[in-house]
């Protein structure tokens, strides 16, 4: 834990000034910007604004209002040290601060900036969970756990920033779940971990996992495979415990195959259940929403015009494949001769990254097997779950839609998805 984390108790007190939306804003504030971040140092119409802070399930801002720099120095980035705050006798505030980006001439001692101001504005705006914070790339590996691992950890910090009060009961059950599962989502997305065919191949720094659970974390952990039908995980967690090699092999492996899929749809589940009250952030910005429902139209119309089944953001189709299918899963070609249909799914993942709205679509195939999986209600992020080589799926990156785009440029990645789409179309399609 950085010093910055915690904050100076002379500016604990001198927050305590402002009404309790304002305390969370400013403390917020002093936690995720000084000595940590530059902040562009704007000033329009007097007022100074700042994002804070953005997560997938909320975002924190600030508006300092009335604002006079009382230092003469106005540069275009600050990065904040020493920060501090007072009271004046006029009853306006001041925040006083060291600028580390300041340029220093030889035997200079740093100067102290400062600015006042009369109020504030701003604070806490909640989402639900469906519009992303991480870039989607063709080297996407482990998606799914992906997504869900960044909804855990935002949902982890907004109780850190906010406390325990402003989750609902759905938020609060994701806390305690990931409370044991959260360590080995990011053991299973680091790069070096290997998963191959079989408990056996499973490669990976196993002494990363600490696995120090009370009590009650244990029984939920047990509770929680037992409940999937995941006896065998529960047994092995019961018996060895967390740290186990055995354990962590069995739960890795079991993440990457179909069963895995099992624990993800159930966290699919919860996660729309967290969201639930909240506004989507497309819905509170009027360009954003604008360039989402062109798109969408469009996006509409290529699939629906070319016989695929669904509506925006999933769609599927059921074609013939050729006589030899092949699949590659880790390098390996498997082939499959006279396979009767195949199921296709494109899928639209939304994120902001780098400050830009993006639409990303995912693609996915399934050669279906006798089971009792309705591929129909599948979708692309189930085609990441290894079933021999009968699915594979990956990030379509080149097709991303982005906010600064001009409708000339939308429509031609319209052109080109139709495209792909008019490849695919042969044999059976929307059965």
């Amino acid at each position: 834990m950085s010093n910055h984390d915690i904050v100076d108790e002379a500016f604990h007190q001198f927050v305590q000034q402002f009404h309790t939306e304002e305390q969370k804003v400013l403390l917020a504030f002093y936690r995720e910007l000084v000595g940590k971040r530059r902040i562009p140092y704007k000033i329009k119409d007097r007022n100074f604004s700042v994002d804070i802070q953005m997560c997938q399930g909320f975002t924190v801002d600030v508006e300092f209002q009335d604002v006079l720099i009382e230092d003469g120095r106005h540069p275009k980035e600050i990065l904040m040290d020493s920060l501090r705050g007072e009271r004046l006798a006029d009853g306006r505030y001041r925040l006083s601060f060291m600028n580390r980006l300041a340029p220093l001439g030889e035997n200079q001692a740093p100067k102290e900036s400062s600015f006042s101001f009369a109020s504030i504005r701003g604070g806490v705006r909640l989402w639900d969970y469906n519009v992303h914070t991480i870039k989607l790339g063709r080297d996407s590996r482990g998606l799914p756990w992906n997504l869900v691992y960044e909804t855990f950890q935002a949902i982890a910090q907004k109780r850190k920033v906010f406390g325990i009060g402003y989750l609902n009961a759905y938020e609060r059950e994701a806390i305690e779940i990931f409370k044991f599962l959260g360590p080995y989502l990011e053991l299973y997305l680091l790069p070096t971990t290997k998963i191959g065919f079989g408990k056996s191949t499973v490669l990976c720094d196993f002494d990363r996992i600490d696995a120090a659970f009370d009590e009650k974390t244990c029984r939920d952990a047990e509770e929680f495979f037992a409940g999937l039908g995941l006896h065998r995980l529960a047994v092995i967690f019961s018996k060895e415990g967390g740290n186990s090699k055995a354990f962590i092999q069995e739960l890795l492996y079991t993440m990457s195959s179909l069963k895995g899929n099992i624990i993800y749809k159930n966290l699919r589940n919860l996660i729309e259940s967290c969201g639930k009250g909240h506004q989507g952030l497309n819905e509170s910005d009027a360009d954003m929403n604008l360039f989402r429902t062109y798109v969408r139209e469009k996006v509409n119309k290529a699939f629906l015009d070319r016989g695929w089944k669904g509506n925006y953001p999933s769609y599927m189709t059921v074609t013939a494949p050729e006589f030899l299918e092949v699949s590659s899963v880790y390098k390996k070609q498997y082939t499959y001769l006279n396979e009767k249909i195949k199921f296709l799914y494109f899928d639209f993942v939304e994120s902001i990254v780098d400050n830009q709205y993006c639409i990303t679509p995912l693609t996915g195939m399934i050669l279906p097997k006798n089971s009792n999986i309705d591929y129909r209600k599948c979708k692309s992020t189930d085609c990441f779950f290894i079933d021999g080589g009968r699915r594979r799926a990956e990030v379509f990156e080149d097709l991303t839609f982005k906010e600064g785009m001009t409708r000339k440029e939308i429509r031609e990645k319209i052109s080109q998805l139709s495209l792909i789409l008019d490849l695919q179309r042969g044999g059976l399609s929307g059965l």
